[in-house]
Parts: structure tokens; C-alpha cells; sequence
């Protein structure tokens, strides 16, 4: 990255916040209503303490021209803070997902997320754990030269990071069942695999009509779901591109874990009116990530991190974790099910059921069973 691509305008901390902009007056009615038994905010932290699949501005690789993500990895444990939440996974991209490479431990790529790693650790430290960071990475799945499953990513990184989600994206044969059933199970049956990030995404032709596709396309699951159960996988539930109503129940009924996160790339993301800043906030962030940014743009770009840091989520945000907390719920989950329901939940299932021993991890850990003073 290009020194003014890597430094984009921070904000800082005291801007940060959903209701930063509100009249007080409005502030405490929010609080009033929060606080009530039967508040939806209430019902949602029951079952959603933090989001898992999170891309900082590391996710927007220099050679791709893209925008992947724009915030530094502070000011998005800033915003989930203020929000009530307990922690954050930033699970940045590898290589291009919709054409993956194979990256060497000494890659550009893979040396950016390590050093983010070392970092994460480093703000754990710093911030005594008041709201937890975990490294991690959503490795591509894909068919390699000879045509067999890999992942983008080599084990030696794999295993320093925190949390690792494997993700098919577009690939050659992607629609077919056998070729779908061939990649999951590579990647499920990968030690440092965790979760299997938006499952069916990318997998069914539907607009096929033939039973006999349809019996082969749902014949698969069965032993994938199981496999990630056996394996102690767990299965997202991606709110940019959540599972079908079906696979759902069959992976509620096989008994898997469940997250529950937002792929988010932007905050707000779902932010429907087109307001001026949104449109030249929108070109700003193409410019940065070609790298034709100037100093103009990088202006436009604090100005649209601010508006974007100091709002909520947006009704339609949170309508769609509810939507989905709901449709568990009713299959019969409980929140201990779902791994994001606590930061407590989230790290013993990664450090007694994974087995993960990273250096962030045993400080996070050390932190929870440390008794208040």
C-alpha cells in the first residue's frame, strides 16, 4: 500500500458511537427503552455479543483495485463497543475470492495478516480487554491446478491466527453437488478450519427444474452437516447471504453450532438512501483502494467514516439478526448454541473445543478467569 492508502483518516474515539449525534432528550428515551424486560435489544444481546466475520481496511488488497473493507481495526472495536457488544473477529480476505491463489508463507498477503495479528495482540494488551479483537481470516476454498480442494492459505498461518472461516466463492464447478460435497469436506476435515463460512452460498442452480438435480443437490448435506458436527465445525449463518430455510432445519437437526455474523464490510452497509456523502463517499473509497486517491478524497473519506461511525446500525440491520435469531429460536436453539452469543462462549469454544493455543488467545482467556478486583 501506497502511504497514502495505508494512512486514511482515523476518528477518533469520542466520535465514535450510534447516538453520537442525538439530542440528549432522545439519547435517554433510547436508554429507557433498552432497559425494559421485554426490549428487542435486550432479546438480541441474549443471543449476539459480537460479530465474527469482520473485515478491517486489511481486507482491501492493493493489486485487487476494490474496496473489501475501510476501518482501522480500533476504530471498529470503538463502534462494536459503543453498541454493547463484548467482542470482534476481523477475518480478513486472503487472496481474491473470486479468483483464489495459492499464497506462500512469505506473501505479501500472508505477512499482512500475521503482522496484523501481532498487533490485535498488542491492542488486547492495551485496552485491559474492555472489548476483545480476535485475528483471523476467511481462507478461500477452491480447486487447485490439478484439480484437487485446497485452501488459499498454508498452515503455517493458518495456525497463528484465532479464528479461521472457509469460504467457497466463485469457482470452476460450483454448482455441481459433487464438487460442492468434494470442497466442504476438504475443508471441514482441515485441523485449523473453524468454521464454515455461508455454506450454500454459491451452490444451488435455481432455476433448475429436474427432481433429479434437486434429489442429488440435497443428498450432500446430510453427511456435510454431519462432518462438521463430528469434526466440532461450526456453521454459519451469514446475514449478507444467509442459508436456505431447508439446509437451516437440517443443520439444526443434526445438532451443529451455529454463528450468527454480518460479513461486514462497511458499517451500515445496508444503508438504503443515497444521501451526497454516501455518493462521493462511495467514489472515495473506490479511488483509495485503486490508489488514484487525493487529498480531497481522503477528506471525503474521514467525513464518511464519521457519518458512518456516529449512526446505528439501521432498522434493516438489525431486523435481519433478529429475522434470523427468531428462525433458530423456533427450530429449537438455544443461545448457548450459537458460539457468538458470549465472548465466554466464543473463546472456550475455540481454545477447548478447537484446541487453539495462539499467544491473543491465552491472553483473552487469562483476562476472563482473572477475578475482579
Amino acid at each position: 500500500m501506497n502511504r497514502e492508502k495505508k494512512f486514511i483518516p482515523s476518528i477518533e474515539k469520542e466520535e465514535i458511537g450510534p447516538e453520537k449525534k442525538l439530542p440528549e432528550a432522545e439519547k435517554e428515551r433510547r436508554i429507557e427503552r433498552r432497559e425494559r424486560e421485554d426490549s428487542l435489544s435486550r432479546y438480541i444481546l441474549e443471543w449476539w455479543k459480537g460479530d465474527a466475520h469482520t473485515h478491517s481496511k486489511e481486507s482491501t488488497r492493493e493489486e485487487w483495485g476494490y474496496p473489501e473493507g475501510l476501518y482501522d481495526i480500533e476504530e471498529a472495536m470503538d463502534y462494536y463497543k459503543e453498541l454493547g457488544l463484548e467482542f470482534v473477529c476481523f477475518t480478513e480476505h486472503a487472496s481474491k475470492p473470486g479468483s483464489p491463489e495459492k499464497q506462500s508463507p512469505e506473501s505479501r498477503i500472508c505477512q499482512s495478516l500475521l503482522k496484523e495479528t501481532e498487533r490485535i495482540t498488542e491492542v488486547n494488551l492495551e485496552r485491559k480487554g474492555d472489548i476483545a479483537a480476535l485475528s483471523g481470516v476467511e481462507t478461500n476454498i477452491f480447486f487447485d491446478e490439478n484439480d484437487q480442494p485446497t485452501l488459499d492459505l498454508p498452515e503455517e498461518v493458518l495456525q497463528k491466527l484465532d479464528i479461521v472461516i472457509a469460504s467457497r466463492h466463485a469457482i470452476v464447478r460450483e454448482k455441481e453437488p459433487e464438487a460442492i460435497k468434494e470442497t466442504l469436506l476438504f475443508a471441514i476435515r482441515n485441523p485449523d478450519v473453524d468454521v464454515i463460512g455461508h455454506p450454500d452460498r454459491y451452490t444451488r442452480q435455481d432455476r433448475e427444474k429436474s427432481p433429479e438435480y434437486w434429489q442429488k443437490y440435497w443428498n450432500i448435506w446430510p453427511e456435510i452437516l454431519q462432518e462438521i458436527k463430528d469434526n466440532n465445525k461450526a456453521f454459519e449463518v451469514n446475514l449478507n447471504s444467509p442459508p436456505s430455510r431447508k439446509l437451516t432445519k437440517m443443520a439444526v437437526e443434526t445438532g451443529v453450532k451455529f454463528f450468527i455474523n454480518y460479513d461486514a464490510h462497511d458499517f451500515n452497509q445496508y444503508k438504503k438512501e443515497k444521501t451526497e456523502l454516501t455518493r462521493t463517499g462511495e467514489e472515495a473509497k473506490k479511488k483509495w483502494a485503486k490508489e488514484e486517491v487525493s487529498k480531497k478524497d481522503l477528506e471525503i473519506l474521514k467525513e464518511y467514516k464519521t457519518e458512518r461511525l456516529s449512526s446505528g446500525p439501521g432498522f434493516k440491520s438489525i431486523f435481519r439478526l433478529a429475522k434470523w435469531i427468531k428462525r433458530l429460536e423456533s427450530l429449537g436453539v438455544r443461545p448457548e448454541r450459537v458460539i457468538n452469543s458470549s465472548r465466554e462462549n466464543l473463546i472456550q469454544f475455540l481454545t477447548k473445543e478447537r484446541e487453539k493455543n495462539t499467544l491473543n488467545l491465552s491472553n483473552l482467556r487469562n483476562m476472563e478467569e482473572r477475578p475482579s478486583v
